[in-house]
């Protein structure tokens, strides 16, 4: 397996960054106000302007079909994956009104973006395609998550489309018109550079406010109830979900660009979001925690493993 040691080093400040959000959360040192602050921060202003930064003007991004691909991968391996955590709840016994449909959810999608893209950063720091495509694809991620995922998680609800169209989605397509028109050649390069120092600030954010989320909702007795829900996210999340996302690598037709983002997202651990729409939506919010719980601690491990084989795939 190539590069072993060059992925832990990426991956390593990741944890260590979120390692102290939950330290600081355990602490006390984070109220309710301030981090709801902090994440509206990131969502509305600091993200934004981070993707735009990524994709406005990358060479890589202005093929239709580079978007068209992202985008479908994303939908597509989501709904795959919901059903593999379907089935790996059922089999493990959980029902409906006990996590069954939480399960589904949290299992089923994983951390594809924040968390996602300081790796590909650090793996391939010369070619800028995989950072942007990590936004379009996640584009593809968000579709999955508001329209089968609150399906599922509600047992009845509706899609969600005013989730759906917040500040990543409106850049991502307000960039991705600009790369397709010929707009982003006439932004002027000090508007360029304050969005980019913005955008600088919410990766380290971001991570540390994933770690304080997980802090917030960490409580000791879940330790004792979580076995059979962490065996069966870890089987489902890092073993068989990445086994279908490097096989798809391996054998579909999709470009360079993307075969590496989608390598760098099989081997993430499960997303933190599907907490709060746990708890906003009628669904298990233990089991959700349980399952971010157990993948994010194990995928300090088998993430590099997981990605030094896919890069091994692809050569």
């Amino acid at each position: 397996m190539p590069a072993y040691t060059t992925i832990l080093t990426a991956l390593a400040p990741i944890f260590l960054v979120m390692a102290a959000g939950g330290l600081a959360q355990r602490r006390g040192l984070l109220s309710d106000d301030l981090e709801t602050g902090m994440m509206k921060l990131v969502l509305i202003i600091l993200a934004p302007c981070l993707i735009f930064t990524k994709i406005a003007g990358n060479p890589s991004l202005e093929r239709v079909g580079l978007a068209v691909w992202s985008i479908a991968s994303g939908l597509v391996l989501i709904l795959v994956g919901y059903a593999v955590a379907y089935g790996a709840a059922r089999l493990f016994g959980l029902r409906h009104g006990h996590g069954l449909r939480t399960f589904t959810i949290s299992a089923g999608i994983q951390n594809y973006g924040f968390m996602a893209l300081p790796v590909v950063v650090e793996l391939w720091p010369d070619d800028p395609g995989p950072a942007g495509l990590i936004f379009v694809h996640g584009l593809g991620v968000e579709i999955a998550l508001w329209t089968v995922g609150m399906w599922i998680i509600s047992g009845h609800g509706a899609p969600s489309w005013k989730m759906l169209v917040n500040g990543p989605f409106i850049a991502v397509v307000a960039s991705l018109t600009l790369n397709y028109t010929g707009g982003h050649a006439l932004i002027p390069d000090v508007f360029r550079r304050a969005m980019a120092m913005l955008g600088d600030c919410s990766i380290p954010m971001s991570l540390f406010m994933i770690g304080a989320t997980i802090g917030r909702l960490f409580e000791r007795q879940f330790l004792g109830e979580m076995a059979r829900i962490a065996f069966a996210s870890i089987l489902v999340r890092l073993v068989a979900i990445p086994a279908i996302i490097l096989t798809a690598v391996s054998l579909l037709p999709l470009p360079l660009e993307l075969k590496k983002v989608l390598i760098v997202q099989a081997g993430m651990p499960a997303a933190v979001f599907p907490i709060v729409m746990a708890r906003l939506y009628g669904g298990h919010p233990q089991t959700a925690i349980q399952v971010v719980l157990a993948t994010t601690l194990a995928s300090v491990i088998t993430a590099p493993l997981v990605i030094a084989l896919g890069l091994s795939w692809l050569g």
